[in-house]
């Protein structure tokens, strides 16, 4: 595959990320980490639905609280424990 999120992904070899196998971290690490524009990409790889799905799986700590803010917006998402995704500082 060609790495779309170079940036993201700048540790891993592009031929070895697969879009299946390494979903919860592409959308992870996008979600978390990515520009508006990686963030487009992303939605083009995946449904909204695949990505709504993974993202209320959790990934704990390493969302900003802006983010998660905006997730709520997106995913249109009303009640949501922001801990389990929030950074600690």
């Amino acid at each position: 595959m060609k790495n779309p999120f170079k940036k993201l992904f700048w540790h891993l070899s592009p031929s070895k990320i697969d879009p299946k196998k390494d979903k919860n971290l592409l959308i992870h690490q996008t979600l978390a980490y990515g520009s508006m524009a990686d963030i487009k990409k992303l939605f083009k790889i995946y449904s909204k639905t695949k990505i709504k799905k993974v993202f209320l799986e959790g990934k704990r700590g390493i969302y900003d609280s802006r983010a998660v803010a905006w997730l709520k917006l997106v995913f249109e998402i009303k009640h949501l424990d922001q801990n389990k995704y929030v950074k600690k500082i």
